[in-house]
């Protein structure tokens, strides 16, 4: 490996360790005054990367966290854009729901940026190091060498090992997979504060940093969540036409899927992250809300995958069918969307409508041929119920002759 590691001298005193800002300028703003209230000056600030995102206001962000003065490295978004790239970077699987979703907020990102906040992305380091008490510490966004590397706590023993070993490190500070953590290697320790520009996939709208210290000659550190204005930054996001889910992750604190995770953090979903007693008691879950005093609930849909966990074979042989239906074909994505808007409220299925109403948006159809839309699925609906009138009249003519 030959990644340069700018080396900034020594730390002292508390440090506030965080990623993932993703555009969310509301987090960032709470995070801010966080920061100010313990006393912690901005160059004791350290982000592991991708300051810009999922989220609305990419430039505003940007300009807020150079104005803080805060340390940060660069994500793989960072690095794409300083580059000019077509995409993120953060190795999602060709034709999944992130790598479509990326396709949407990456170009969103890359025109809402000012030449300046590019050209200020091209100077910023891939990793940094210092020296903390008697301990060398260096800062990755995945990992050394691999910046889209997605390491959680469950996965990938030997890279975090070859890690410490390639940059000589007793604690590594990551981000990247948006979950926090800390594991004790070998004697070495890796931590990752989280992020805050989404939740954690724990049921609960709070995002989370890191507070590193001294005491007694010791490095200690300990994890801290906050909540902010989650809605104002959701509404910016439905309202620029971003992927709705990822908005609603906002606010319902489950990730819309979790293709990236391991087996076991996947298991963690919807569960309440704590790392100590008084945080397990202080913290209640605010979960995505239901349709009051009806049958359905929309968390539901979500569930839509695991229809294959009691029949594999079929469920599977299902979702390859539906993944194929609604390909680019004789008629497009787009016509194909507005089929399924009309017909979700013929069989009047509200998972269905809700899906291919939040499809539509992102796929740039109007609330007005959306409606459209409705009124031809609905006349053909009457007038198959009115068709089949001519059954009931000639059964009657036959009974009354």
């Amino acid at each position: 490996m030959d990644k340069e590691i700018k080396y900034i001298g020594a730390k002292n005193g508390k440090l506030l360790l965080f990623g993932g800002v993703y555009s969310n300028l509301q987090a960032l703003e709470q995070l801010i005054s966080i920061a100010e209230e313990a006393g912690i000056q901005p160059e004791n600030c350290i982000s592991t990367g991708d300051i810009t995102g999922y989220c609305a206001q990419p430039e505003e962000t940007v300009q807020l966290f150079q104005k803080w003065g805060a340390l940060t490295i660069a994500g793989n978004v960072e690095l794409q854009l300083a580059n000019d790239s077509e995409d993120c970077g953060c190795d999602f699987k060709s034709g999944s729901r992130c790598d479509d979703f990326s396709k949407m907020w990456f170009p969103y990102t890359k025109r809402h940026l000012s030449p300046q906040s590019l050209d200020w992305m091209k100077e910023i380091p891939e990793y940094i190091s210092f020296d903390y008490g008697n301990k060398k510490v260096t800062v990755v966004h995945g990992n050394y060498g691999n910046t889209s590397e997605f390491i959680f706590k469950s996965n990938a023993t030997e890279s975090k090992e070859r890690c410490f070993t390639a940059t000589k490190s007793d604690v590594i500070i990551a981000g990247h997979c948006g979950l926090p953590f800390h594991q004790t290697i070998k004697e070495n320790l890796w931590l990752n504060p989280g992020v805050i520009g989404m939740p954690a996939n724990d049921g609960t709208t709070r995002v989370w940093y890191m507070i590193l210290n001294i005491e007694d000659g010791e490095v200690t550190y300990s994890h801290h969540s906050f909540q902010y204005d989650a809605e104002t930054t959701q509404k910016l996001m439905y309202k620029n036409h971003l992927p709705e889910a990822y908005g609603d992750t906002l606010i319902s604190g489950i990730w819309d899927n979790m293709e990236i995770l391991p087996k076991i953090e996947k298991m963690g979903q919807g569960i309440p992250i704590h790392f100590n007693q008084e945080q397990k008691d202080s913290i209640k879950p605010k979960t995505q809300k239901k349709m009051a005093n009806t049958y359905y609930d929309p968390a539901d849909l979500r569930k839509f995958g695991k229809i294959t966990e009691w029949s594999e074979e079929l469920g599977t042989k299902f979702f390859d069918y539906y993944g194929k239906v609604f390909e680019e074909g004789a008629l497009s994505a787009r016509e194909k969307s507005l089929i399924a808007l009309a017909v979700s409220h013929v069989v009047k299925c509200p998972y269905c409508i809700d899906a291919y109403t939040k499809d539509g948006l992102q796929k740039g159809i109007t609330k007005e041929e959306m409606m459209e839309a409705v009124h031809v699925g609905a006349a053909i609906e009457s007038g198959a119920t009115l068709v089949h009138g001519v059954q009931m009249m000639n059964k009657y003519n036959k009974l009354s002759m």
